[in-house]
């Protein structure tokens, strides 16, 4: 069954406006049309690695018969390989792909680029952020300068530069000359490797006809299946999780818990229970933790708690799996913090434990949650593992105070305590809805409600009101900076990114702290037609690069 499409407001979030909804649409539709026409007509074709315009092989075979005529014969005779390689090129973009080869039913690829240009869907707000640039070969490489002197980051020492120029001596390479000491430099090199992505859909012939005088079903579907790679794109990049050979982080490992279990307090029934838990990340779990239990419990009011002791690196949250037999554990619930209290009986049944890791994707990429939880990159990275609002126990609500200490941090101005003077100061917040609720009950219910207050104007008090708190930023008391807080549909429950956008560095010519680059960006094919069906794929080739993650942080275990 193909997607179904969605509603041009969703489509085109970024405005409200019915008017301007309706002239994006009409706009989007032209602009894909426009592509498929490229295509069909021969003006886009692919080369085997890229979407490459048709002229291009023109361009080639005049500028090969222009350099044969204006060389002399020995001149001619020492680049006649070069020529060769040219002529190949011509003669792959002239024959071996085209608009009837390699087969003849109809392979026709055309650039989804600019038609997703025009699309801001709602779920996609990363993405939507995001640079694009353009990238080559199969591999990113890139260069990071993590400090200097006196920058106060990367583990450079300070040094003063006070000196007596009649006595100085330093070592420039073999020669000792009278010059100003030098400073030291911090820095690491990275390769990534590019990633291929890719979505299908078909049309039946029987939709396809139905539809015709109603709608174009096989451009709905192609409308659809950009949308549906848009969020597979916008999931990677949240929380992507490449394989180590690639240069990206791997699996996680799996978490070590422990057990205590009390006869009151509780509902769970008699019994003996075994437990085991998995990391969750990358879109996947990890393998399963040792295995605990509780022990014979006896009566009807027992409880326990689940305790992962040793929380390992990656993990954005767990998954508890229970049963009444060792080994013989199923899924009953997931959980942010590091532990869980069971308070009635399990019940078991679930999903069965999983057999081999699924953190990390052999053909996928790190995303920022992914990079923000490594401590070796990040600039800030705490399992925070407790209530933003506790009603139970207002006072010991946590409030914005988690977000305040990772900004102080970020900044560095605990530099006695060992932390870099990065000078961080993040533009935005990214956490789950549960959270930002949490953040507004604690401001409606806390200790101190001085702060809130519902107001009434003379039109509301006649017959209705809004009440309520909706945060929507909180203020930098480090640096006096309001950092934006925003939802994520696919945050998990209990993290929350704090992002720096941009260095505190003048003239650094890093513009972008994260950026996508692509070989090869949003493409697709209709594939021959061999069956009752309109069959097409969706293509990109490249990754997300991580310029500068020591500037971003990222917090866990929030509830």
């Amino acid at each position: 069954m193909p997607y179904a499409a969605p509603a041009p407001s969703e489509m085109f979030s970024d405005t409200q406006d019915s008017t301007a909804v309706a002239q994006r649409f009409e706009q989007y539709k032209s602009t894909l049309s426009a592509s498929h026409k490229a295509s069909q007509s021969g003006q886009v074709q692919f080369n085997g690695q890229e979407i490459v315009k048709a002229g291009q092989a023109e361009q080639i075979s005049a500028r090969v018969e222009q350099i044969t005529k204006s060389l002399s014969a020995e001149a001619l005779a020492s680049i006649q390989g070069e020529l060769d390689a040219l002529k190949s090129v011509q003669g792959d973009l002239n024959k071996d792909w085209s608009l009837f080869s390699p087969n003849s039913t109809g392979l026709v690829p055309y650039d989804l680029e600019a038609p997703a240009k025009l699309l801001v869907p709602r779920e996609t707000p990363l993405r939507n952020r995001l640079a694009r640039s353009k990238g080559v070969g199969t591999a990113r490489q890139f260069k990071r300068i993590l400090g200097w002197s006196n920058s106060g980051t990367g583990g450079v020492a300070d040094q003063m530069a006070f000196m007596n120029s009649e006595s100085v001596s330093n070592s420039f390479g073999p020669l000792s000359l009278r010059r100003g000491n030098k400073i030291a430099y911090a820095s690491d090199s990275k390769s990534v490797t590019y990633v291929e992505q890719g979505l299908s859909d078909m049309v039946t012939w029987k939709a396809q006809f139905a539809g015709q005088g109603f709608e174009d079903i096989r451009q709905l579907s192609h409308t659809a299946l950009l949308w549906a790679t848009m969020g597979a794109e916008e999931r990677a990049l949240l929380f992507g999780r490449g394989g180590s050979g690639n240069g990206y982080a791997g699996a996680v490992a799996a978490p070590v818990v422990a057990i205590a279990s009390s006869a009151t307090g509780g509902a769970v029934a008699a019994g003996t229970y075994y437990v085991k838990v998995t990391a969750r990340a990358g879109g996947g779990e990890s393998v399963v933790s040792n295995e605990v239990n509780t022990g014979a419990l006896t009566g009807s009011t027992n409880q326990f708690t689940v305790t992962v002791s040793t929380e390992p690196t990656g993990a954005l949250g767990y998954n508890l799996y229970v049963g009444t037999a060792s080994g013989a554990e199923t899924f009953v619930t997931s959980f942010s913090g590091n532990t869980i209290t069971i308070l009635t009986t399990p019940a078991t049944g679930g999903a069965a434990m999983p057999g081999a890791d699924s953190t990390a994707n052999a053909n996928g990429y790190d995303g920022f949650l992914t990079v923000l939880a490594d401590p070796a990159q990040s600039g800030y990275v705490k399992r925070v593992n407790a209530k933003v609002y506790n009603a139970a126990s207002p006072s010991t609500s946590l409030g914005d105070a988690p977000w305040q200490d990772a900004f102080t941090a970020l900044y560095g101005a605990n530099a006695l305590a060992g932390q870099d003077k990065r000078l961080a100061n993040p533009e935005e917040i990214w956490l789950d809805g549960s959270i930002r609720r949490s953040l507004g009950d604690f401001l409606k219910l806390g200790a101190s409600n001085t702060s809130y207050r519902i107001a009434l104007t003379e039109g509301e008090s006649a017959g209705g009101a809004t009440v309520g708190s909706v945060i929507t930023a909180i203020s930098n008391q480090t640096t006096g900076r309001l950092v934006d807080l925003e939802v994520h549909p696919y945050m998990p429950v209990g993290a929350s990114m704090i992002r720096s956008r941009a260095l505190p560095v003048p003239d650094s010519e890093v513009s972008n702290t994260s950026e996508v680059i692509n070989v090869q960006d949003y493409m697709a094919v209709d594939w021959p037609v061999v069956q009752y069906t309109y069959d097409q794929s969706t293509y990109m080739f490249g990754t997300l690069v991580h310029y500068a993650p020591g500037w971003s942080g990222l917090l866990l275990g929030l509830s």
